[in-house]
């Protein structure tokens, strides 16, 4: 009766709130499935910096920012999960406290250059009213069937053909529009009383008709869309090899941390101002296992820490192998290993560490099967990220404290006992050993940058793909996955026309027959962006020699002793700079990160102080992206000289720059 009364009175189905209410598990289970959304990489970015954390009835977590609005977060998560009974206020209730809208502070809610400037273009042309929305998720599922169905999103779905934005009618002339784009560009700077041209990325204002806009951001939409796809198809394909995990499987989330900035609770002017302080290399990670009888697989954080700042494969795997050796000493079970990572084209997504997972880790490690998957570029981040946030906050809050933390090892026994965060050490001889490894005559693959997963049964050979696809645990053949070898196939019988190309005389072709291989030779930038699309009646293309007019400028731009994985923070290098008038000047720099997705690197330009050739000051302002291709040589680290508060780079020989 009294319940009657209250359905009457207050014009609701009182009895399904009670049920509701009286059911904890139901609402255990909503109240994850919503905890579990805000954490999705698509769904909210994590930060990596140590500074970027929120804490809460004395929980620190690590800050994430959301990628839409919480409306239209919430209508995603309805379409996802329309089984479950939620509201809109129930929802936000619910997010997690470490989850926050984005703010100035957290301005790198796009990480990349393709979200960014669709988003500036869409800005532009809904101010001038032309489009009704601003927001790029909206926009974008108005122009397909669905965001999760590749035909669509690639603009090979037939009822998305008839699907086109819909932009209002504009009364009046509105003339020209400026909207913001990020772009690559040679700018003439001075140097040395000479105009050189560098490359750099720059932030301009462009301006044009709306009709001219219109038509940029239809061509926007065709890249922007397939990079959505991936994003969404990536983070689908980990969450399924985690929640599908088996008993015979391993999870491995790795990342590079940020340089850890050695520092000591008091430090004399010199040291702080000067080129004294050293850097330890940070290598994180996040391990997912399956014990027997468990339902949820159990979660366990590591870092590797070193003193040698290379982030090469080499050192990947020396940073590896602690982690693969205890994997093998507490679970002699599992068979099939399963990494995820971002996919720097200098660090996981390069032929060097597509060797050492098709042999490594059969050879050493006696693993059955591996995949080895990268998330869409700028979009990398997540829990190992975490993990080095902790650890560097921890260690400032040491050093805060009245502790010294000068070097990798200090950095190791400063730490290594206040976490759950497993922690080891390792040497310089731990990354030689690996580096001996390598063999020097490696078979690039093309289209590197294109690639999203390799896996492999067989030792030696990879198989390759787009996308990665976890409908038969990653070893599917789903997207029709094409073979790669590291290590180069002889082939004798297609040399006969090429060699004689090279004006060799007869005797030394039969002589050195036996160790020909053909290996394609080709500039960094064009082998890891190319199309790595081959025709199936031509599966040895890759394998087939370079024509004669190029030969001479594959052998001046592909040079072993400047590898891209051996450019990174802190190695000098000298680098050719053109002038307006195509003449070449050479300089002396230190490279102030690795070769970035876009073949450049970050240099600030060293300039010389006597006529010796071997003292030099850094110039801190001039400081531009060079293309890859333009670094001449590595050379060793100089001496720093400080004296008072100017500080020099000194060589003990000449170095051979040319700044005239």
């Amino acid at each position: 009766m009294k319940i009657s009364i209250i359905r009457e009175t207050l014009g609701i189905d009182q009895m399904k709130v009670m049920k509701r209410q009286n059911n904890p598990l139901g609402k255990k289970l909503l109240v994850d499935n919503i905890k579990s959304f805000f954490d999705r990489d698509d769904v909210s970015r994590a930060t990596a910096g140590k500074r970027e954390t929120v804490t809460f009835k004395k929980i620190k977590m690590q800050k994430r920012h959301l990628l839409d609005t919480m409306k239209g977060l919430f209508r995603s998560f309805k379409k996802e999960n329309p089984e479950l009974r939620c509201s809109y206020s129930y929802f936000i209730k619910n997010r997690p406290f470490y989850v926050k809208p984005p703010s100035v502070a957290g301005r790198e809610t796009c990480l990349c250059k393709t979200h960014t400037n669709a988003q500036y273009i869409i800005d532009a042309l809904h101010k001038t009213r032309v489009l009704a929305t601003s927001n790029m998720n909206e926009l974008i599922a108005s122009t397909v069937c669905s965001t999760y169905n590749k035909a669509c999103m690639t603009g090979n779905c037939k009822d998305c053909k008839t699907k086109e934005i819909l932009f209002r009618e504009t009364t009046g002339n509105l003339g020209l529009v400026k909207w913001a784009h990020w772009i690559r560009k040679s700018e003439m700077i001075e140097k040395s009383g000479k105009k050189v041209k560098v490359t750099k990325n720059v932030k301009e204002i462009a301006e044009g008709t709306v009709e001219e806009l219109i038509g940029n951001l239809k061509q926007t939409l065709i890249q922007l869309k397939k990079h959505i796809y991936n994003i969404k198809i990536q983070y689908k394909s980990y969450r399924n090899a985690i929640d599908n995990l088996n008993n015979n499987e391993v999870v491995l989330h790795v990342d590079f941390s940020e340089n850890y900035n050695c520092k000591h609770f008091e430090e004399v002017q010199s040291h702080h101002f000067g080129g004294s302080r050293k850097q330890v290399t940070l290598h994180t990670g996040v391990m997912y296992t399956k014990p027997e009888g468990h339902d949820k697989p159990t979660v366990n954080s590591f870092c590797t820490i070193s003193a040698n700042n290379s982030h090469n494969p080499a050192s990947i795997w020396a940073h590896l192998h602690p982690i693969i050796r205890e994997i093998q000493h507490n679970n002699r079970h599992i068979t099939t290993v399963h990494f995820f990572s971002d996919g720097p084209a200098t660090q996981y997504r390069q032929k060097q560490n597509f060797y050492f997972i098709s042999h490594r880790l059969f050879s050493e490690y006696n693993f059955i099967r591996v995949t080895w998957n990268f998330f869409e570029a700028g979009h990398g981040k997540g829990a190992a990220d975490g993990v080095g946030g902790y650890l560097k906050r921890t260690a400032d809050e040491k050093v805060a404290a009245g502790s010294d933390i000068s070097d990798a090892e200090a950095f190791y026994y400063t730490l290594k006992d206040l976490s759950k965060v497993r922690m080891y050490l390792l040497t310089e001889s731990d990354i030689q050993i690996v580096e001996k490894a390598l063999p020097k005559n490696l078979v690039p693959l093309q289209g590197t940058m294109q690639v999203h997963q390799v896996f492999t049964d067989t030792p030696g050979e990879l198989q390759y793909r787009d996308l990665s696809c976890f409908c038969e645990r990653g070893f599917c053949r789903c997207m029709n996955p094409k073979t790669y070898q590291p290590v180069p196939v002889p082939v004798i019988n297609t040399l006969r026309q090429d060699i004689l190309s090279f004006e060799l005389d007869e005797e030394s072709v039969l002589d050195d027959i036996s160790n020909v291989v053909a290996v394609p030779r080709r500039s960094y930038y064009n082998t890891v962006y190319s199309s790595s699309s081959n025709s199936d009646d031509e599966p040895l293309a890759r394998f087939s020699q370079p024509s004669v007019s190029n030969i001479n400028e594959m052998q001046l731009i592909e040079k072993e002793n400047v590898h891209p994985s051996k450019i990174s923070d802190g190695v000098h290098v000298l680098i050719k700079v053109s002038s307006v008038k195509d003449k070449h000047y050479t300089y002396l720099g230190v490279a102030k990160s690795e070769v970035d997705e876009e073949g450049d690197v970050k240099i600030m330009f060293y300039k010389m102080v006597d006529k010796t050739g071997k003292r030099f000051k850094a110039v801190e302002t001039d400081i531009s992206y060079e293309p890859y291709d333009n670094i001449l040589e590595i050379v060793p680290n100089p001496k720093v000289i400080v004296k008072g508060k100017r500080v020099y780079f000194h060589y003990d020989e000449a170095i051979n720059v040319y700044e005239k």
